[in-house]
């Protein structure tokens, strides 16, 4: 269904959260057909603030995207904007059915998408409508993010996991080692402490989802919501108030928000086309142990694959060296990495997001090393939760 405003939107997915047909009659569907909501994180817009005039709106930029003709080969696509001037319902029809995504930009640079179309539909749609455009990408969240998420409410769950990739020789790229767990209980967040001891795993093992309960900020105690916040940047919600999950997603796309903007300007480097100098500081992720097949590594990463979606060539600088000037291929904005065994020293162009930035953190964590540090030139943490 279209949403004509804000208030209309919130109605209509409290309704299916609360499994309230459409049609108002107030007769609960049954649990099989219930569909949980999906809320999305995107970057809707780079760092740089665009001149006067050129920057043609979000709603513009939305329209674009869901007229490329890429994604209109795969889906029927119409953009219906509502009465409130930062909101539109994406309508998509899709194998003789129709499902409705919903577009929110109150924050013009980290835009929340929000669907109850089934996970299949709803993941490949969002991250076929981000790589339409140049400049919009889907956010990650690292294991710090999480934690800090977890307590806006009581932590209901977790899922635990890791997916470390093979960079051997002759390895095939679609190689590799996991450990998955998942745990429940009013103790869950305490595991993560034990899991974090040296030892404890092998390769360590990082948070890849955190099931929150929170209740609104004004309500009774009988008013909830259960969210399962994922590092790829989505959030899958249950219970009974909706409201209760926007304050939830307000919160960590504020805190996302604020540290990209933190990345972005402390740590932005630019050229002085005058003196040939380079301003800036740069970052540095150090991994828990050295950093084997250093070339096959960087040829993996680089590939613009999945999951690091980064193209570039790499060249050897030495023996334990290797620079590239890379593109990420989410913004279509470049960034800068020597790379050694022993660390990874990244420059982020004064024009590039942040969030490039926290995106190959948070694929480090999962795929490399969980317990890779990120700190500045005075060796603190880039992160400040």
């Amino acid at each position: 269904m279209i949403a004509r405003s804000r208030s209309h939107l919130v109605s209509l997915l409290e309704g299916h959260i609360r499994r309230i047909p459409a049609d108002g009659t107030g007769e609960a569907r049954r649990n099989g057909d219930s569909v949980p909501v999906k809320t999305y994180l995107l970057e809707g817009r780079g760092p740089v603030p665009p001149k006067s005039g050129e920057h043609p709106g979000a709603l513009v930029t939305l329209a674009e995207m869901a007229a490329d003709p890429v994604l209109r080969g795969m889906y029927a696509t119409r953009v219906h904007p509502a009465e409130d001037p930062d909101l539109a319902t994406i309508e998509i029809a899709h194998d003789g059915g129709r499902a409705f995504v919903y577009v929110d930009w109150a924050d013009p640079r980290h835009w929340l998408l929000h669907t109850c179309a089934v996970s299949r539909l709803a993941d490949r749609f969002v991250s076929n409508l981000a790589a339409a455009r140049r400049g919009v990408g889907r956010a990650a969240l690292p294991g710090e993010f999480l934690e800090n998420a977890a307590a806006l409410g009581s932590t209901v769950a977790m899922t635990l996991g890791h997916e470390r990739r093979d960079f051997e020789p002759g390895a095939d790229r679609r190689s590799s080692e996991f450990v998955k767990a998942r745990v429940w209980g009013t103790q869950a967040d305490s595991l993560l402490s034990l899991v974090r001891v040296p030892g404890a795993f092998a390769e360590g093992i990082a948070l890849a989802t955190v099931q929150v309960k929170h209740q609104p900020e004004y309500g009774d105690d009988s008013e909830f919501c259960l969210d399962d916040l994922r590092w790829d940047g989505r959030i899958i919600t249950r219970g009974n108030s909706f409201q209760a999950h926007l304050e939830l997603t307000a919160a960590l796309q504020g805190c996302y928000a604020r540290q990209v903007q933190r990345v972005e300007s402390l740590h932005a480097v630019r050229m002085n086309g005058r003196d040939g100098i380079l301003h800036g500081r740069s970052l540095t992720l150090h991994p828990t142990r050295p950093i084997r097949h250093l070339e096959r590594f960087c040829s993996m990463v680089f590939s613009s694959a999945n999951p690091f979606l980064l193209w570039g060539l790499p060249v050897v600088r030495g023996p334990d060296s290797v620079s590239v000037a890379a593109v990420d291929l989410n913004f279509g904005q470049g960034l800068a990495f020597e790379f050694t065994p022993e660390f990874v020293r990244l420059f982020l162009p004064w024009e590039t997001s942040g969030g490039a930035v926290v995106r190959f953190y948070t694929n480090l964590q999962h795929h490399l090393d969980p317990r890779v540090r990120l700190l500045d030139q005075d060796k603190r943490e880039v992160f400040q939760l």
